[in-house]
């Protein structure tokens, strides 16, 4: 009772983390994204046979999935999950979830290592009631579980200075990090690096325990050096990158065209140093990188689709701003040695994300904890500096009523808000779609569904909502590929296509599945799936009813 008494604010706060993750979580957020689907299907692939969807035998350290070659370790997670529960939405999500709440008590540990008590109980909590590390738990993301990776190895490292068995501890948790996200092939090198020269004069461990500890972490990233220099581990940066972007897009044809203009007033060199393919690159990855830390990003930046963000909200509160500001005035006024953690987490973080753009909040999720660090230093600080107890007594009145407010807005935003607006394009329908196709499998020899509807991977889909077996799945699919990403042909009775053949070709018990007015068919659909706001997704003809006599 009493260990309970001391610690009830860390533990209410627990069970915020625990309600604002788990409440909901196979509907909430709305739909189930690919990526989803994808963890889901092949972790019970390996639970059924030992390989995943391409036939693999326990792959590692990544699986082809749709050809983007994901890392391994959310997968196995999710396979352990499905263990106990089954095939289903909240198997896939839970390990986001679980390591979402864990992420909270890892802030609470760095911040009061750190700091003290009272900011790393406000740093968990703001951690706990973040918008931001809401969504990204309740999603099946890989790149969530980095928060608590990174966070926890933080602290075993400043705690690992004073006892070397939590030194060791950090490096296999900086290490394991590399097979969880490639986000932490840019980041935890550099930020390890710094955290090793900052507190270099704090190394009271034998250097033989140092250099061993360090051979450890590289010799787990052994099987990780044949990846990373093959299509393997550069999928991401080849598929998505602005430099494959802008290949694709003809850059030499635009900087031969400067270059020309250039000519007819300056000497050739001068042209080639102001126009040539290195400066294209540097402007548009300085511009994303400061992109990604900007106020606008994080405050003022609801997205169009919502996909591992919101469109209706930024993904922290407003609140945080100021908060933020002051920390950080409070904490350079203060020199606090603080910093030595959280400035190269900020300048580092954003460096492998700005190979791929501005805002993309899964490949940023690695900013946390720091906003909610800082302006839990800032809230406290900016109270301690408070001259009097009425102004102290006020300040906590005005910050409890905002913060308050700030939350149920929020909650209003996840649970009806947001699954209103965002449904069309977080994947929804399809659970409900292929529930209803699989229902007339007796009746029908052929189910033709369009890829128009959202260029999405729709067999993925059906692999996972249908629970197709395996075995029957990798002895019967039909793909090619297209660009180095996966295009899945056919399955048994189910051929998905970029646009639907004639009528005429395709037999009398065949139902297609299309867009809303993908086709102009005579006879209305049989069968309508609709988003929450009624806008129709998926419409189901029946051949039968739809050719002319």
């Amino acid at each position: 009772m009493k260990y309970l008494k001391n610690n009830l604010p860390l533990i209410s706060i627990i069970v915020i983390a625990v309600i604002f993750r788990f409440v909901n979580l196979a509907n909430i957020p709305i739909g189930f994204n690919d990526d989803e689907a994808a963890f889901g299907y092949n972790a019970y692939s390996i639970l059924k046979t030992g390989k995943d969807e391409w036939g693999r035998f326990l792959p590692f350290p990544v699986f082809e999935s749709f050809g983007d070659w994901k890392l391994v370790v959310y997968l196995y997670l999710t396979a352990v999950s499905q263990f106990f529960f089954g095939l289903n939405e909240l198997a896939t999500r839970l390990p986001s979830a679980l390591f979402g709440v864990l992420a909270v008590i890892a802030c609470y540990l760095l911040s009061k290592e750190l700091f003290d008590k009272r900011i790393a109980l406000f740093s968990a909590f703001f951690l706990a009631i973040s918008p931001w590390h809401i969504v990204a738990s309740r999603n099946a993301f890989e790149s969530d579980l980095l928060v608590f990776f990174i966070t926890i190895s933080t602290y075993f490292f400043l705690v690992g200075l004073r006892s070397k068995k939590f030194f060791l501890f950090s490096f296999l948790g900086f290490a394991l990090s590399f097979y969880i996200y490639r986000s932490a092939w840019t980041f935890v090198p550099l930020f390890l690096a710094s955290l090793l020269y900052f507190y270099r004069a704090n190394l009271k461990l034998p250097k033989f325990y140092i250099v061993k500890t360090l051979v450890i972490g590289i010799v787990m990233l052994l099987p990780l050096v044949s990846t990373v220099f093959t299509f393997k581990g550069q999928s991401r940066f080849l598929q998505e990158s602005f430099v494959a972007g802008i290949a694709r897009v003809g850059i030499n044809n635009d900087i031969n065209e400067q270059r020309g203009a250039c000519r007819k007033s300056f000497p050739d060199i001068i042209c080639q140093i102001s126009y040539n393919k290195v400066l294209v690159f540097s402007k548009i990855y300085l511009n994303n990188y400061f992109g990604n830390l900007s106020i606008k990003t994080y405050f003022n930046n609801a997205t169009p689709t919502g996909f591992q963000s919101f469109m209706t909200r930024s993904v922290l509160y407003l609140f945080e701003l100021p908060l933020a500001i002051l920390g950080l005035i409070f904490l350079f006024k203060a020199k606090s040695p603080g910093l030595k953690v959280i400035l190269p987490w900020i300048v580092f973080f954003p460096l492998g994300a700005a190979i791929a753009g501005i805002g993309n909040y899964g490949r940023i999720n690695l900013f946390m904890p720091v906003p909610q660090i800082i302006a839990a230093y800032g809230l406290v600080a900016t109270f301690l500096h408070l001259g009097n107890n009425f102004a102290r007594k006020a300040f906590i009145l005005l910050a409890s009523i905002i913060v308050i407010v700030s939350t149920i807005g929020f909650v209003s935003d996840l649970f009806l808000v947001e699954p209103y607006f965002t449904s069309r394009y977080q994947r929804y329908g399809y659970r409900e779609l292929f529930s209803y196709l699989t229902s007339k499998e007796q009746e029908y020899d052929k189910f033709v569904i369009s890829r128009k509807i959202d260029y999405g991977h729709q067999y993925m889909q059906y692999l996972y909502f249908a629970k197709v077996d395996p075995n029957f799945f990798l002895a019967n699919a039909a793909r090619h590929k297209e660009n180095n990403w996966v295009v899945f042909d056919s399955i048994g009775k189910y051929d998905f296509v970029s646009s639907v053949p004639g009528i005429d070709r395709l037999p009398t018990k065949t139902l297609i599945v299309t867009g809303q007015k993908e086709i102009e068919f005579p006879k209305a659909p049989i069968h309508v799936i609709s988003d929450l706001r009624g806008d129709t997704i998926f419409e189901v003809y029946d051949v039968s009813q739809v050719k002319v006599p």
